[in-house]
């Protein structure tokens, strides 16, 4: 996976954890903790009065966060740079940083002090505030919000409460100029890029919209427009009260009849009523629909190949109401250099339903590294591919909706004769059927016709696509490829 850090012994300052690394972009929670002096501290009154936030998060245990501690680039960073009149902060600051060391694995106080287990003394020497996670002291839940996959991790938090993993910066004050600047207008409308579904089963689609205020006054209404394919679907009038740099995610009104690739465009104008006063940082937020692969198989086969760092890996397979049918992993992790093919999970699903395969990786950066390239892949009872990969950020998958099937599947195939495959302009299919639907591998029906022995499909593009057989008996699936 990735390297960050002493690539030979990363792997042993991992952990796993439910949830994937914190996404650059994302918007920092807010928290109050306490240090070991009994000060307490917020996040967000900090950035509200303009300061931008590092965040070291370690464990007293982990060699790399010791190595990145007593370089004294956060030391210099807080003397230098952090808020004026506080404790051991240069009385020629230039006022506009703060920082914290959090150690986030409920090392005991002993250990801080560079007791057994510990790398050293983290106390001794350290001018910015440590905040402890050890029993009597915080709770462990801003490690969990900030979603720490990895010691250590250093997060930059600007002004505006976006977040950047910034890594060991020896220099994190030039960091800060990529902040962006402080809010200024009074009335400003901000938006992110799309974060919501784009995945649609049935082509049916809820979108969402996250939006910040970035003027001085309070957001207390702005208009939503949703367009398709630049048709507007919908006009939202949102009403609410948001402070200075605060969000809302807002859930738009469905979309029905969606195909694939169908361009949505989500657009917000007239905040408090008045234009816009800085529409660039508010752009249409985009996306294109991906639809679902139509009448697989019920019957479902997940192989995973894992690389040196499979604990990171799981996989499941939901179904429409999110209720977990099959899972697998998280896998054992390499010691020498080599793949590990886990055995395959198969499964049976139910009919007509649809479903999600979903792989996640712990750290972020997916199977694709390491001691040798990782992989996945699910195919259904017809040897058809529903998904595929191995390079990918904290997630990916597909989804799938199973078609009818019955006692005696089998034996409709073995009925049926389909030939050429591949085929160029006319397709054979010998047997007994009432119908054919072919579908491409975006789930669109791209012809459909009654039983005959020819069909002509020299209008189809070159390609794989699925047949679909209605039969007395039940629905044959088949995978042919057109080549012109």
């Amino acid at each position: 996976m990735k390297k960050k850090l002493l690539i030979a012994i990363v792997a042993l300052f991992t952990f796993n954890n439910a949830q994937a690394q914190l996404p650059n972009g994302s918007v920092g929670l807010d928290f109050t903790v306490t240090d070991l002096d009994g000060t307490s501290h917020n996040l967000y009154y900090y950035l509200d009065n303009g300061y931008t936030v590092f965040i070291d998060f370690s464990a007293t245990w982990c060699g790399p966060c010791w190595s990145y501690h007593i370089s004294g680039a956060l030391e210099d960073l807080y003397m230098n740079h952090g808020p004026a009149g506080m404790p051991n902060v240069s009385a020629s600051t230039t006022d506009d940083v703060m920082v914290f060391f959090i150690e986030g694995d409920e090392s005991s106080l002993a250990a801080l002090q560079g007791g057994s287990g510990s790398q050293g003394d983290w106390i001794t020497g350290t001018p910015y505030p440590i905040i402890p996670t050890y029993s009597g002291t915080n709770s462990t839940q801003v490690v969990s919000d900030y979603q720490i996959g990895y010691w250590p991790t250093v997060y930059q938090i600007c002004p505006d409460r976006i977040v950047t993993e910034c890594g060991q910066a020896s220099n994190p004050y030039s960091l800060i100029s990529a902040c962006p600047a402080p809010a200024s207008n009074d009335n400003d409308a901000r938006t992110f890029d799309y974060a919501g579904e784009t995945l649609t089963c049935e082509g049916d689609l809820i979108p969402e919209i996250m939006i910040q205020n970035y003027g001085l006054t309070n957001l207390t209404s702005l208009n939503i427009e949703v367009s398709v394919n630049g048709n507007i679907m919908s006009t939202t009038p949102w009403t609410g009260n948001l402070a200075t740099y605060a969000t809302d995610n807002i859930t738009l009104p469905a979309l029905t009849g969606l195909a694939s690739n169908d361009a949505v465009a989500i657009n917000t104008t007239y905040p408090n009523g008045v234009m816009d006063a800085d529409p660039s940082n508010n752009p249409a937020a985009s996306f294109n629909v991906q639809t679902a692969i139509q009448n697989t198989h019920v019957d479902v086969t997940v192989q995973i190949v894992t690389d040196a760092y499979g604990s990171e890996t799981t996989w499941d397979i939901k179904d429409a109401n999110g209720a977990v049918v099959l899972s697998g992993g998280p896998y054992s992790n390499l010691s020498a250099a080599g793949t590990t093919t886990e055995t395959p999970v198969s499964g049976t699903l139910n009919a007509q339903t649809c479903h999600t395969f979903t792989i996640y990786d712990s750290y972020g950066d997916g199977i694709d590294a390491g001691y040798g390239a990782g992989s996945f892949t699910v195919t259904d009872g017809s040897g058809s591919v529903l998904v595929s990969g191995g390079q990918f950020g904290d997630e990916d998958g597909a989804a799938f909706k199973t078609g009818s099937v019955s006692v005696g599947i089998n034996d409709v195939v073995s009925n049926l004769s389909i030939y050429p495959n591949p085929v160029k302009d006319v397709l054979t299919i010998e047997g007994n059927y009432t119908s054919v639907d072919i579908i491409d591998v975006s789930g669109k029906l791209v012809l459909s016709s009654e039983s005959t022995k020819n069909i002509n499909v020299k209008s189809l593009a070159d390609g794989v696509y699925m047949l679909n057989i209605k039969t007395e008996n039940g629905i044959a699936v088949k995978k042919i490829t057109i080549t012109k």
